[in-house]
């Protein structure tokens, strides 16, 4: 299923904000990206400091944080709006994950 970026980009700060509060009290300096994507099984990415690692007196002045969302790939395989909903959440939710520093088996245990 395909839809326009905007629709995409409205998708995902819908999720953004369903977080709870707490989670997203900690969401700090980081940037959100929807990129087409050139690589079929890239979904997400996460680039920066994780927030565990901010509070030590060296992290000032840094650039922004930066979750991007492949729109391209996220697309393929879903056929209604619900699904593709569903996998804008799970692969969102995932790189906020890594960005509060859990590691892919953290993620893998819950279902991210």
């Amino acid at each position: 299923m395909k839809i326009t970026k905007e629709e995409f980009e409205e998708i995902v700060a819908d999720k953004r904000e369903s977080l709870p509060k707490v989670i997203r009290d900690k969401i700090e300096n980081v940037e959100f990206f929807v990129e087409e994507g050139t690589s079929p099984n890239l979904l997400g990415l996460y680039h920066g400091i994780p927030y565990p690692k901010r509070k030590n007196p060296g992290y000032s002045l840094i650039m922004p944080d930066k979750i991007t969302l492949f729109k391209g790939p996220i697309e393929r395989g879903c056929r209604t709006r619900e699904q593709l909903e569903k996998r804008i959440e799970k692969v969102l939710f995932h790189e906020i994950g890594h960005y509060l520093g859990l590691d892919e088996e953290d993620l893998h245990k819950m279902s991210l």
